[in-house]
């Protein structure tokens, strides 16, 4: 039996933290979290009483809270059954049948499931099994008119403890009150005495359960009404009801993907039902007792159903309660096969094992409730919030699930007021929404909101609306299909003047305002207050971009957001209206502390092309407007790695420096002549550290180093410290002739001595094997239909031109195809911009792309070698038309910092792009 029970509570231990806590075990940890006299008055409004969480709450005084401490009682009460059934069963068929009967405990796979959910169905079931326990035990001393309190006092206090603990345990109760009717009634000769012992523990429970009914009742019939009304569960016949049941009894929850095994439970039920025969021949009172056991509950449970219907995912735990008896019923049929057919035995028992066992496996490795896991999502706040920030909580079971998974210091918790009824603006809570969240601005700096949208968002909408209005949203994300999580900046951020712009004679900004303070790297909230005044029709929704790069322009977050965080439009605007938009751009993880430029585009939102920014003479001068230059410094406390964009965790050691959390890599095909985008996360484990440089090697399959990038990170690791993480970003430039094969990649850190931090006993930490692709170099002259020779900065000159028409019609497409002739090779990669301007100059339409559509950026082209880009200029709809109105403008630009490569003519710049003057365009 100790075997059994060391197996149980190692199956019940198991993977104990895969699943995230779900709603119900929210409002588990919500209720125990609560005050003593706060829980009682709570859970008399609640569909189940108190004595479950008053557990709970003791036992988090003693641990902890927390998702995996809450489980943990879960887990020994589970493990509590085991034994628990062993007597049971000892007593109902034998030592042997007590054996079974804790093995079949130990293995079933609903017995494992609630063994590790928050919830009160485990304590229940072991409860109504140690109650009828006791009851059997006072039955058969009764019934021998012997005397000992014992199995009375240990009855009537577990009967009690199950109907404070769920109320469908009243069915266990029921079960026992029709054992012993029927007991007495088959008695002879039947005598007062024993008729009153028969029925005195129940009358005792009853005195004991009143004190909650009187409380709890009025309150409990109006929670149940509401409840049937707004879930609206249909009933399900008989037979569907019963058979979920018992395949839940002997399978557990069976995942789509299984549910042909359900057919298994025929033969187990079988093994059950022979179990139950023998021992109705051996001794009618045993049979009865489990028969009772079983089926009074389930017929009780099937009648609320009819009445009260609630048939949701799992309800069978429900019914959980009456398990047991199936349980001993298959030990008992199991017990007679071992008994006489000890072949047959084994065989029966071995199928029952296997498909037990695919169950289960099925169970540890499959999410349950992917969409309401808030693991990543707390995880993330947790690592960027202080004590200072405010969360938000719109359910009781949200609150919960805060308590379990933000471990303290943890940001203030907000319930919102009546759980959003008291913000709701049908209800006049518009007021009240304003001054709470005013308040909290006043008191925070930043305020999360994790909206649960499943059940509706009419309250959530219009907090969503006044939170834009009152601070600077940074972040408004979807983390599942049911929770959309707001985060916003305080309004009360200081804030200075920033330069107004005009965006292509479209969209004015004639007012801004930028943070003027320094700003924690990913913690903080770079505040933004635009206002716009829109001054000619856009045509299509455009989104206003927010992207802050350092001195090089290596970029390091970017936001884009429709204005006002989605409350308004652009488009939506009449000529000449003004409005007032705000934003927050959180600042990025792991950036070095320095000084960023915050630039600001208007793009449109079905391809991101931008709004030309226009000098006071009406030109264009670039696509993103300078609003201001702001200082990161070093979070303090540092922020958690989970702030840090990682793609592939490897929490590596590299001596006592410093720890590789992970990297990100760009996304394949890797081609020659390209960069590879290298990204590693660090974490510093000391102060003071001595001069460190990143060495990546490449090496092919043979193991030989095709490729060394040797760089310093990107802050210097003399400067770190403790807990600093850092974002160190590497382009690691192919050379444009590596060959197309596999190549592994490994990195180091290496001191000024050229000694190797030893990581994980070796020099170098492998990461991953890439693929790498090669593209055909054309070295032979084409011939364009018309040549030309324009020298830009002596590294490509434009050879020549394929426009096949030089007369267009509105709407239409233009076709141009540019042929470029490579001096030498690349160190960036540089954007090839084709405008079609008019007379004045000004663009009326463009393509902008990487030479090839992306095919052929500059870093992969070789000297000598030839390119042939094409491109179709979309023609307005709305274009004027004119007889050779329209020209080409044509050259190359970083995309980083929109730097443009010179023209050149005998070494001396005349331009920065060439317009085709001799080619003019005519739409028609």
């Amino acid at each position: 039996m100790l075997f059994f029970i060391a197996l149980g509570f190692g199956l019940r231990l198991h993977h104990l933290d895969l699943q995230p806590l779900w709603g119900d075990e929210g409002w588990s940890v919500y209720f125990a979290t609560e005050s003593t006299l706060d829980l009682i008055a709570l859970t008399a409004s609640d569909i189940h009483p108190p004595l479950y969480y008053l557990l709970l709450q003791g036992w988090f005084g003693l641990v902890g809270v927390g998702a995996e401490e809450a489980r943990l009682l879960s887990v020994m009460i589970g493990t509590l059954l085991i034994p628990v059934l062993f007597a049971l069963g000892r007593q109902l068929f034998g030592a042997r049948g007590g054996i079974i009967g804790a093995a079949v405990a130990a293995l079933m796979p609903m017995a494992i499931y609630y063994a590790q959910e928050v919830r009160m169905y485990g304590l229940v079931t072991l409860l109504g099994a140690i109650s009828t326990y006791f009851f059997f035990r006072y039955q058969r001393e009764s019934e021998a008119e012997k005397s000992s309190l014992s199995p009375l006092i240990g009855y009537v206090a577990t009967a009690t403890a199950a109907l404070y603990t769920m109320y469908y345990a009243v069915f266990i109760i029921l079960f026992q009150m029709m054992y012993a009717l029927i007991a007495t009634v088959r008695q002879t000769p039947r005598s007062l005495k024993q008729a009153v012992a028969l029925g005195k523990p129940f009358l005792l429970i009853g005195l004991l359960y009143l004190p909650w009914v009187i409380y709890a009742t009025p309150r409990l019939l109006s929670y149940i009404d509401n409840k049937r009304n707004v879930e609206g569960y249909a009933s399900l016949g008989f037979i569907p009801f019963l058979g979920d049941h018992l395949i839940a009894f002997s399978l557990g929850h069976l995942p789509d993907y299984l549910r042909e095994y359900a057919a298994v439970t025929v033969a187990i039920g079988a093994v059950a039902l022979l179990g139950l025969m023998m021992l109705f021949r051996r001794d009618t009172r045993r049979g009865l007792l489990l028969a009772l056991y079983l089926f009074v509950p389930l017929l009780s449970g099937y009648i609320i159903n009819l009445l009260y219907p609630f048939t949701p995912r799992f309800f069978e735990r429900t019914l959980l309660l009456a398990a047991p008896a199936y349980w001993l019923l298959i030990a008992a049929g199991l017990r007679w096969l071992w008994a006489r057919h000890i072949v047959f035995f084994s065989g029966i028992a071995a199928v029952i094992l296997l498909f037990i066992l695919v169950s289960l496996m099925s169970f540890y490795s499959l999410p349950r409730y992917p969409d309401e896991d808030y693991r990543p999502l707390l995880t993330d706040i947790a690592a960027q919030s202080t004590p200072e920030d405010t969360i938000l909580a719109s359910y009781q079971w949200q609150l919960g699930l805060y308590r379990a998974y933000l471990p303290a210091p943890r940001p203030q918790l907000f319930p919102v007021p009546g759980w959003g009824r008291d913000w709701s603006a049908a209800a006049g809570g518009a007021p009240r929404l304003k001054s709470d969240l005013t308040r909290i601005f006043e008191q925070s700096p930043r305020l999360w909101f994790p909206a649960y949208q499943a059940s509706g968002h009419i309250w959530e909408d219009e907090a969503e609306k006044a939170i834009a209005e009152l601070s600077y949203p940074a972040l408004l994300e979807w983390y599942s299909p049911q929770t959309k999580v707001t985060l916003a900046g305080s309004g009360r951020m200081p804030t200075q003047p920033a330069q107004a712009t005009n965006f292509d004679n479209q969209l004015m900004l004639i007012e801004a305002e930028v943070g003027v303070q320094p700003f924690e790297a990913g913690r903080d909230v770079i505040p933004v207050r635009l206002v716009w005044q829109k001054i000619d029709n856009l045509g299509s929704d455009h989104r206003v971009s927010l992207r802050l790069v350092d001195a090089s322009g290596q970029t390091w977050t970017t936001r884009d957001s429709y204005p006002q965080a989605g409350q308004a439009h652009f488009t939506d605007m009449e000529l000449n209206e003004l409005l007032i938009d705000r934003h927050g751009l959180l600042t990025p993880a792991g950036a070095p502390p320095g000084i960023y430029r915050l630039l600001l585009s208007v793009r449109r939102v079905s391809d991101a092309h931008p709004l030309d920014v226009l000098n006071p003479t009406l030109q264009p001068v670039g696509a993103e407007h300078l609003l201001a230059e702001v200082e990161l410094v070093a979070p303090e406390p540092p922020v958690g790695p989970a702030a840090l964009p990682v793609q592939t965790e490897t929490n590596a050691t590299f001596g006592e420096a410093a720890r590789l959390v992970g990297y990100t890599l760009g996304e394949p095909p890797f081609k020659s002549g390209e960069a590879l985008p290298l990204t590693f996360f660090w974490q510093s484990l000391a102060v003071g550290q001595e001069q460190l440089s990143v060495v990546v090697d490449i090496e092919d399959r043979n193991g030989q180093i095709v490729l060394t990038h040797d760089r310093e990170p990107i802050w210097p690791a003399t400067a770190w410290q403790p807990g600093m993480l850092l974002r160190d970003p590497h382009d690691i430039a192919l050379p444009p002739t590596l060959p197309p094969d596999e190549y592994q990649i490994f990195v180091s850190l290496v001191t000024g001595e050229k000694e190797h931090l030893p990581v994980g006993g070796h020099e170098r930490l492998p990461l991953k094997t890439i693929t790498t692709a090669d593209r055909p170099h054309i070295f032979e002259a084409p011939t364009p239909m018309t040549k030309l020779s324009v020298n830009f900065s002596e590294q490509v000159e434009l050879v020549g031109l394929d426009l096949p028409a030089a007369q267009v019609a509105a709407g239409e497409v233009l076709p141009v195809t540019l042929y470029w002739h490579a001096k030498s090779t690349f160190d960036k990669s540089w954007k090839v911009f084709v405008h079609l301007i008019d007379e004045k100059g000004t663009t009326v339409s463009q393509q902008d792309q990487i030479p090839g559509g992306g095919q052929f950026p500059t870093t992969g082209w070789v000297p000598d070698e030839y390119i042939i880009d094409s491109y179709a200029i979309p023609i307005p709809a709305d274009i004027a038309p004119g007889e050779n109105a329209y020209r080409l403008s044509i050259g190359l630009y970083d995309p980083n910092d929109f730097n443009r490569l010179p023209v050149v003519e005998e070494g001396k710049i005349i331009n920065n792009h060439v317009i085709l003057e001799s080619w003019p365009i005519s739409v028609e």
